[in-house]
């Protein structure tokens, strides 16, 4: 079962947003009956942020062992650096993710819960475009269509199903099958979306290294940029006039 998203305001706007996400977590433990948190910061010296809430005793233990304990509840920290393995079960709080370490937050398909305090407009709206997360506070922000060509769409659910989206584009016939695509896609006049692409692979069980991939090829395609395939043509004709008619 996936995760339960939520998503504060946004951390660089509201000085409660931090106090919020860490609230919601402690809820959850009781909820879930599950007790163990991973604090999932940029860096150790971001605990500063949640030292008002933690105290310092139990931030003077993340820092030095990367765990503490607060009544029933074990706080794990795990950085940048330290990435959280896909096969956690735990309770995530995430603090300003962005990067790598928004792409490891993604591929959190078995944690239980994942709160997520964003640092941006940019960053709050995104998220909740990609996962409609329950809004813990602030504005309550719908989520926005992708508005994605119903071609595209089709086609995209085409490739899912033909490659091994768990390996991330990284098998030279996926890498094949996916650029060939996007090809005849732009070469029928389709417009592709780079963007939407991506938040659609993820959405549909994509790692994030392979909706990257998904995003970058789809941008590199627009740009004319020549990439070597095989020789094999891998989409029939009949079967493509049928996905994109």
């Amino acid at each position: 079962m996936p995760p339960t998203r939520y998503i504060t305001d946004i951390g660089s706007l509201n000085d409660n947003a931090i106090e919020d996400g860490i609230r919601k977590a402690l809820e959850l433990t009781i909820t879930l009956e599950h007790y163990i948190v991973i604090l999932h910061l940029p860096t150790k010296d971001h605990l500063r942020f949640l030292a008002p809430i933690l105290g310092d005793s139990t931030i003077r233990d993340l820092k030095r062992s990367n765990s503490s304990r607060i009544d029933d509840v074990i706080f794990n920290l795990n950085t940048q650096s330290i990435e959280i393995s896909d096969w956690t079960e735990d309770i995530v709080f995430s603090l300003y993710p962005k990067g790598r370490m928004l792409d490891n937050l993604n591929d959190l398909n078995r944690a239980r819960a994942i709160i997520v305090v964003p640092w941006t407009d940019n960053d709050h709206q995104s998220y909740i475009t990609t996962w409609n997360p329950e809004i813990i506070s602030g504005d309550e922000n719908q989520a926005e269509d992708l508005e994605l060509d119903p071609r595209i769409e089709a086609a995209l659910q085409a490739l899912t199903s033909m490659i091994n989206v768990s390996t991330g584009l990284t098998h030279s016939s996926d890498k094949d099958c996916t650029i060939q695509l996007l090809r005849i896609i732009h070469q029928r006049g389709i417009e592709l979306k780079p963007n939407e692409m991506k938040i659609w692979a993820l959405q549909h069980g994509w790692t994030s290294d392979g909706a990257n991939s998904l995003e970058e090829y789809s941008q590199g395609v627009l740009d004319g940029r020549r990439y070597r395939t095989g020789n094999v043509n891998i989409w029939n004709e009949s079967y493509i006039n049928e996905l994109l008619e």
